[in-house]
């Protein structure tokens, strides 16, 4: 769990109790608060800002003013509290995690999140792979310390040491005289040796400690000069003296440390636990009595394995670890994939430099960087503060630039297509099937020879060339092996083309040959031999334009059908699955033999192809497709526009709509025409928020009082037949039988027809054109059709009749005698009726036998069926119930009137 400190605003002026230290120095461990607050006002801090400015002068970090607030007594949260501007009396102190009601604040830690993810059954929560994350680059080094084991710090001593105050020395003789002594370096460069008396070695350097012992003991030991010599002398440092120096900044474990006196810098950064992923590898400074000597750059260590400014420390020396100057992270195909430290000067060369280059399968040409704004580039207009960058990094190397990258920046390497460019591949009945390089004008005939040519038992017959087209999908044709071997029909000079692949088959693989289908919703329906690895996916691709923008938007994706035959059963195994996932390639099968996969489309719960339809008084009405935000203006204009005497104000939109309650099953709106904006002389429509619908009918009206011409045919026996046009509105029968010049002599006027809407009106033409009766007369309407026919002289005889028939007329004759001529009634006969050509049908009367006109119609109806009578069972039973009941409402009577006589 995070440090819920880090929360709270005084955390952040920790670093005041290190600035105090450093103005004040030892004597504030004796001085008040106040005293401490005086100090403070004298030198003008009394701000966050301020105390954070002087605290970036000296190089300081807030981990060091916590730290040496503490060793002085000080209570910097307190102090902060009632002495720094902004922090007392003015806002309260914000409450820490704990105290914030969950309520109000809803969280949920990384560690919950880790732990709830792995709770969930893996059967309900897909497994995504885990992602690469990349770690800091070279902070790793220091993970093996070896100064954890103090017995690491004894080591080869370098021959340039200075020999100094608290080294311990051993100093051994044998020969003719043996002597072995330790000892250590007193405070003034002495060692005392027993028996002989003591020697200055002080400032005497490691190389020359022995020459020097060597001089001094000779006096004492005159073994030590003779040639060749009989006493041997040995001078070797049994213990360094320690050292005590500073790692400052961001360490491991900053603070004062002691190490011997041969230590580096290297050697510093070890003891101190190594440097945080925030502190710098590349600026490590050291300073000797205040004065700066040297910048170690560890990147020179790690990369090169130079280490040119690790110098030698001394007692009080100051090791400063600044914090990182930035954070650059490089993924993708490199050699190290991690987050790197830049200087001002380098660049993107330097970068991948440091990460050890790039793979082979680096793709240069674009190189994408995930950028975070600068603070000064942010206008503040927009909220996105991030940005995409793509360059070349093959071009910037031709032109020597070193691309400049920020704090922040994400770089990755993509990856080059692991398809190869120039290959061509045949497979099947050859003696070398396999990839071949794709050579200039290579066709087939060429691919089948450089394979070795084909193998006894080929199929001659039939060769399957493989193809991906423009779009990416793969197709295949057949062929004839046998032209393409004797170069006839020109087919041996089909030329192959990247990624071709040829299948050759030989005589058993065809005799057994089962097949594939898809059908539905496809493009290209086929049926096609079934190979193996032959997989849905290629089978979609094979009959499917899957780019094709319309068969997307058309075609179901949320399920498809596989097929599948199964062994000694007739039904086919139906396996559901989803489109996406196959097109995705997130989903796949190995089809078999007699597989079949169907596609359906969106059109089996949706509406596809909308429509509107427009019709009257416009010159190109019927139906056109529904385009997206449509309104009336953009349909009549597609339909060619008005007539002459269209009404052009305003159409009426009829628009289906269902109550559910049988009754209402449209509306109609009055929309007005925007005449402007038809014309095109504005944008916009006044109509936009009225926008058609599917299945919209728009009438157009014509002028009021106007009307397009209006017409009835007259055919048959009249003088002059044909269409006439009406005159008026008001228009007669007789007016227009006058215009056709009148009845022909051979007319049939009991026969004549009157059709309107394409049924027969029955109408009496004798009384009106015999009778001169004008009460008779009818106004004719548009496309009303007469007939004026001559004598047809048959009666039709129909129904229940024992021999339904066409009869000769003859005049005078009733109609029983037709019915008798007809065999008669059948026994379901019932009732007589006879229709005269004028359309009028009359019930014969019993006993009656009416005169029949020629082109009558007679027909007997069929008697109702009869209900079904109660059974005797039932018929009793009710009797039986009726009964009883009679019978006790007589007893009641009875003893009623019994009761009242007594």
């Amino acid at each position: 769990m995070k440090d819920t400190r880090t929360k709270s605003p005084f955390w952040l002026f920790a670093p005041i109790f290190f600035l105090l230290v450093l103005c004040i120095g030892n004597s504030l461990k004796a001085q008040s608060e106040a005293q401490v607050k005086a100090e403070l006002d004298k030198r003008g801090i009394d701000t966050k800002e301020e105390v954070l400015s002087e605290l970036r002068k000296r190089g300081m970090t807030e981990d060091d003013a916590r730290r040496q607030a503490k060793v002085y007594g000080l209570d910097y949260d307190e102090y902060l509290r009632k002495y720094i501007s902004g922090s007392s009396g003015k806002r309260a102190a914000p409450k820490t995690v704990e105290e914030v009601s969950n309520a109000n604040v809803e969280f949920t830690s990384e560690n919950a999140l880790i732990q709830k993810a792995a709770s969930v059954s893996n059967d309900t929560v897909p497994q995504e792979p885990q992602s690469t994350v990349s770690k800091y680059f070279g902070y790793d080094i220091f993970n093996n310390n070896p100064y954890s084991n103090q017995g690491a710090l004894v080591g080869n001593i370098d021959p340039g040491y200075l020999i100094g105050p608290g080294d311990e020395l051993r100093v051994y003789l044998w020969g003719e005289a043996e002597f072995q002594f330790e000892g250590e370096v007193d405070i003034n460069g002495n060692l005392f040796i027993p028996n002989v008396g003591q020697v200055f070695v002080s400032g005497t350097t490691y190389e020359n400690l022995n020459v020097r012992m060597k001089e001094y003991l000779s006096k004492f030991y005159s073994g030590l000069k003779k040639n060749p010599p009989k006493i041997f002398l040995d001078v070797s440092l049994t213990k360094l003296r320690p050292i005590r120096i500073m790692v400052m900044g961001e360490s491991n474990k900053p603070g004062s440390h002691l190490i011997n006196a041969f230590a580096t810098t290297m050697n510093s950064l070890y003891v101190s636990g190594g440097i945080k992923t925030t502190g710098s590898l590349r600026e490590i400074k050291v300073f000797r009595n205040n004065r700066y000597i040297s910048t170690m750059d560890l990147y020179d260590y790690l990369i090169k394995g130079t280490a040119r400014e690790d110098v030698r420390l001394i007692s009080n020396d100051v090791v400063f670890i600044p914090s990182r100057k930035n954070s650059i992270t490089l993924n993708g195909e490199v050699n190290k994939q991690a987050i790197f430290e830049l200087k001002d000067n380098e660049g993107l060369i330097d970068l991948i430099g440091f990460a050890g280059g790039l793979k082979p399968t680096a793709f240069t040409e674009s190189v994408t960087i995930k950028r975070i704004k600068s603070i000064i580039d942010r206008d503040g207009e927009s909220n996105f503060d991030r940005e995409i960058i793509n360059i070349n990094y093959k071009d910037l190397l031709e032109q020597g630039v070193n691309y400049k990258l920020q704090d922040g920046d994400v770089i990755t390497f993509g990856k080059v297509l692991d398809d190869l460019d120039n290959v061509v591949n045949i497979e099947g009945s050859v003696f070398r099937p396999g990839e071949y390089e794709l050579e200039e004008s290579m066709n087939l005939k060429a691919l089948i020879s450089m394979a070795g040519g084909i193998r006894p038992n080929t199929y001659l017959d039939k060769v399957d060339l493989f193809r991906v087209d423009e779009n990416g999908d793969l197709k295949f044709r057949t062929f004839s092996l046998a032209s393409i071997l004797n170069s006839t029909n020109g087919i041996d000079s089909i030329m192959l083309q990247r990624k071709d692949r040829l299948k050759i088959y030989n005589e058993n693989e065809v005799e057994s040959l089962e097949s594939v289908s898809i059908s539905g919703f496809t493009s290209d329906p086929i049926t096609m031999p079934w190979r193996e690895n032959l997989s849905l996916y290629d089978l979609i691709f094979m009959s499917a334009n899957v780019e094709d923008m319309d068969f997307q938007n058309r075609i179901l994706t949320s399920r498809a059908d596989l097929l599948r035959y199964q062994e000694g059963k007739i039904e086919y195994q139906v396996v559901s699955f989803d489109l996406d996932s196959v097109l995705n390639k997130t989903f796949d099968v190995i089809l078999r033999p007699k597989d079949q996969v169907v596609l359906y489309s969106r059109d089996i719960t949706e509406v596809l192809d909308k429509y509107v339809t427009v019709q009257g008084a416009i010159k190109n009405g019927g139906r056109f497709s529904l385009t997206e935000e449509m309104n009336v203006e953009d349909l009549l204009i597609q339909a060619g526009g008005f007539l002459e005497k269209s009404f052009q104000d305003s159409v009426t939109i009829t628009r289906e709509y269902f109550d559910f309650s049988g009754n209402e099953i449209a509306t109609n709106t009055r929309v007005k025409i925007d005449k402007d904006y038809l014309l095109g002389l504005k944008a916009e429509s006044n109509n936009n928020d009225f926008q058609l619908k599917h299945n919209d009918r728009i009438k157009v009206d014509l002028i009021p009082g106007s009307a397009e011409g209006r017409s009835v045919t007259v055919e048959g026996e009249v003088r002059f037949p044909g269409t006439y046009y009406l005159e008026s509105k008001s228009e007669t029968l007789s007016s227009i039988v006058e215009r056709a010049g009148g009845l022909s002599p051979n007319v049939y006027l009991a026969g004549a027809k009157f059709f309107r809407n394409g049924q027969q009106l029955a109408f009496s033409f004798e009384d009106l054109f015999e009778e001169k009766n004008p009460k008779f007369d009818i106004i004719v309407n548009n496309n009303d059709r007469v007939v004026f026919p001559e004598s047809v002289f048959t009666v039709q005889v129909g129904g229940q009749v024992v021999n339904p028939s066409l009869q000769k007329y003859l005049s005078g004759k009733g109609v029983r005698s037709y019915v008798r001529n007809a065999g008669g009634k059948t026994k379901e006969g019932r009732k007589i009726y006879i229709t005269e050509p004028t359309g009028f049908t009359k019930k014969v009367k019993w006993f009656s036998s009416p005169r029949v006109l020629d082109g009558s119609i007679i027909t007997v109806s069929a008697k109702p069926p009869k209900p079904e009578r109660q059974n005797s069972g039932k018929f009793l039973e009710t009797f039986g119930t009726i009964a009883a009941i009679v019978s006790s409402s007589l007893t009641a009577v009875f003893l009623a009137r019994n009761i009242a006589n007594n």
